[in-house]
Formats: structure tokens, sequence, C-alpha cells
């Protein structure tokens, strides 16, 4: 059956009769009335009568239009749900976190989505290096990362940079180390301790790079772990210093450290929200990017008033 000949039947039954339902649909009643007919052939059963010099629905004709309207609602929900699609919205984001990230921003974020209707989100576990976070958008709505270099190192084209937040990459000691005396340090200060470091390729190790280049000196690296949790038990344990990143580190208070923070060197790294351009485009995704950008902004705001207040 078509659907446009339902309608008809649909306009009739409420109209009675044919020159009104011409009028509604914007078409003629010889066309109103052929239609009809062949509706009534495609079917096999009589659904509208002569009365007089006008027509009316048999009770299969009145049992159809019924049918008909039922039909026009489950197509309206469908090209709302279809024209709700090509707005970019979608009930389903995968996002992709170094742990850090996830820390960070993960437990705020979650409240900003529960507050849209029938959005889920998903958070996946993923810490490559500098290099490998830009392919995963092929893989995530979302991909966070991080670059000592700043958000233009993952710049190209096909993909969107969102800069989320500029974090401080600071020396970690425990309390009694001789560094801890000094408020701040320089390469020179701190390159001849032993250093608890990452794996080659990851950010912070191009810092502790930097810091070499700067003092003119090899640092001797002691173990190598991806992990800043495992970074912190080590530096805590006295088998040496390690870069931490400033915000992230609130809990090595715990674990009785210090942070103290660089001098001479770009000791920072960059938090960025990676999406390829048509992902970036969907009313959907950019809701969420938004919820990441206020999430960061708040961490910011709060870790600068409470150095302030420390």
């Amino acid at each position: 059956m078509d659907f446009k000949r339902l309608r008809i039947l649909r306009e009739l039954a409420d109209r009675q009769s044919v020159g009104a339902t011409a009028d509604a649909m914007n078409v003629t009643a010889s066309a109103v009335s052929q239609q009809l007919k062949t509706l009534q052939e495609e079917i096999g059963v009589v659904l509208v009568e002569k009365v007089g010099r006008g027509v009316q629905l048999t009770e299969a004709g009145q049992a159809l239009a019924a049918a008909a309207a039922d039909i026009a609602t489950a197509m309206a929900r469908a090209e709302s749900t279809i024209d709700t699609y090509r707005r970019g919205w979608q009930t389903q984001v995968s996002a992709a976190f170094f742990p850090s990230a996830a820390e960070m921003l993960l437990p705020g974020l979650l409240h900003r989505v529960a507050s849209v209707d029938g959005l889920s989100f998903d958070a996946h576990f993923e810490d490559p290096g500098t290099a490998f976070f830009a392919p995963l958008a092929a893989d995530y709505d979302i991909v966070l990362a991080h670059s000592v270099d700043g958000p233009e190192v993952f710049a190209r084209q096909g993909l969107t940079v969102v800069p989320l937040l500029e974090e401080a990459l600071d020396v970690a000691m425990p309390a009694g180390h001789p560094l801890a005396a000094k408020s701040r340090l320089s390469p020179e200060d701190v390159v001849g301790y032993p250093w608890i470091g990452v794996p080659e390729g990851f950010p912070f190790d191009t810092v502790l790079r930097q810091i070499e280049l700067r003092a003119g000196k090899q640092a001797l690296r002691g173990q190598r772990y991806p992990d800043l949790r495992v970074l912190e038990a080590l530096v805590a344990a006295g088998h040496g210093i390690c870069l931490l990143p400033r915000y992230t580190a609130l809990a090595t208070a715990r674990r009785g450290l210090v942070l103290r923070p660089l001098t001479e060197v770009k000791a920072s790294r960059s938090i960025v929200a990676l999406c390829r351009q048509e992902v970036a485009a969907r009313a959907t995704i950019a809701n969420v990017l938004e919820m990441l950008k206020s999430e960061a902004e708040a961490i910011a705001k709060e870790l600068h008033e409470s150095r302030l207040n420390a």
C-alpha cells in the first residue's frame, strides 16, 4: 500500500468530503478520487461509497483510515528521529583517556553527561606515545591526548584539536630530600640526582632530555614506567626523583611527596581533545566537547585557588 494514498484516506475520514480533502492536500478533487480508486483496487476492499452527492467511508474504510493515522504517527516519529541524527545527535559517545586525564576529568564529566537524557558515555583506556594519539580518532569519537610540545603538535588535515588545559610538570621528591628546601629548581639542581623516568617517546621523557641539554650533563635514569602512581610509589620509597603533572598530583601529599617547579626549561604539558572533523561537527560531540572544556576550566580554577590559599 502506498503511504500517500493512505494519507488521502485519513484526510477524507477527518474532512468528510473529497473537495475538502483535495484542498487540504493541495491536489485536485479528481486526483483524490483516482487515488482512492487505486487504493481500493490494490487491497480488494470497498473503502468509499456514494451518499447523495458526496461520499463516506465504509466500515473497512474507517478501519483503514484509523490504521493510516497510526502509520502517519510512526512515520512522523521516524522522520523526527532521522532529522535528529541529521543534526548530529547520537545516543552513545566513545572516548579514549590516558590514565591521568581519566583521573582528573572523567568523574566530573560523567556528572555532566548524566544531565543529558538518553546519552550514554563509554570511556576507554589508551596510553600511547605522543605520535600515536591522533590515529586513535579513527576508533573513538573523542581522544584525550597530551604533549609537552603544545597543542599544535597534533594539528593535521581532517582532525579537530580542542585545547583543554595547560598543566605544569613539577619535580617530585620525598619530603626529606635535599631539593625540598628550595622553592624552585633549575636543570643544574636536579640533573645529578637519580631519576625515575618514563619510556622513550612519552611526553615527560622529552622534558628530562631538555633538562639534560640545559645542564650539559646526562641524567642518571633508574626505572622507566609509564604509570604515574607507580612513579609516585618509587619516589616515595627513595628510588629517585621524577616529573609529575601538577593538577593530577594532588594525591602525592598522601605519600609525603613534595612538588617543586622547574625553571629555564618548558616543563608543562598540553591536554587536548582530538576528533575527526566530521565527528566534531555532530551536535552531540560538540556538546560533550563543551562539557570537557567546562570541566577542565573548573579544575584549573580550583587548583589555582587552592595554591593561592596554601
